[in-house]
């Protein structure tokens, strides 16, 4: 079994005593989007990706690949809880073309911390790569400032653009899950034909705290200093897997 020191040395960090407070929850953050990529490669090649641990854990840690939401949150998640946090896995919807998502389309994880509810996010490709106080109004954040809504059951957050207009991002049910919850849906998104996750690799993870990003996919190489806009360079298929070899390490 993967221990936390392991997973710690995969994301370049050390325990040495550290209390689970927030100062430490945003290091761990960081190094993780850093660290591991959010990418679809097992999903494309129809490899049979599950919600499990035991799948998650050794992929992340020994094998040193990422992955996406149900595995990078669910195994997250589990170091957190090994660091002494409590956590939730928590089901949300995200929003895309055609509006709101179905319940369970993504894992995301909700930490209780000094009486608060933190957002945390490290399975969601472009997101917040900093704990968000799950409190309504908006907060700072990185690489965009993000805005709460809350009511009894739920949370919606709204990120801001460049041009400061609101955006619909995703909105999370605070009810308790397990990882097992989601895997009907992880199921469907990696055998209904015609969704973009098992059309074509991609790749994606942070290159900085300050939310520089490098992306591959869909013939495009992008890259992000900051919280400015993206440039894109085409990719030739002849140079696509020598640019995933090179920034993700895939």
């Amino acid at each position: 079994m993967v221990s936390a020191e392991q997973y710690l040395d995969r994301i370049g960090l050390e325990r040495n005593g550290r209390s689970p407070d927030l100062a430490f929850l945003r290091e761990l953050q960081v190094a993780h989007l850093v660290a591991v990529p959010f990418e679809n490669l097992d999903v494309f090649r129809r490899s049979g990706v599950t919600t499990d641990l035991a799948w998650s854990l050794p992929k992340v840690v020994e094998r040193r690949r990422g992955g996406w939401c149900f595995e990078l949150n669910g195994a997250f998640g589990w170091l957190l809880r090994e660091l002494g946090y409590t956590v939730d896995y928590v089901s949300c919807q995200v929003y895309g073309t055609d509006g709101w998502g179905p319940p369970l389309d993504h894992c995301g994880l909700v930490v209780h911390l000094d009486g608060e509810r933190w957002f945390v996010d490290v399975g969601f490709g472009d997101c917040c790569m900093v704990p968000v106080p799950i409190v309504g109004g908006e907060h700072a954040a990185v690489p965009r400032d993000v805005r709460f809504t809350i009511d009894r059951e739920r949370f919606r957050m709204e990120e801001r653009g460049l041009d400061g207009s609101w955006r619909d991002s995703l909105q999370g049910h605070f009810e308790p899950r397990t990882l097992a919850d989601f895997t009907p849906r992880s199921e469907f998104l990696q055998t209904e034909p015609g969704l973009s996750w098992t059309e074509r690799s991609f790749a994606t993870r942070a290159t900085a705290a300050d939310g520089s990003r490098v992306t591959l996919r869909n013939g495009v190489f992008r890259v992000r200093e900051g919280r400015g806009e993206f440039v894109d360079t085409p990719v030739s298929d002849e140079d696509y897997d020598a640019l995933m070899a090179k920034h993700f390490d895939l």
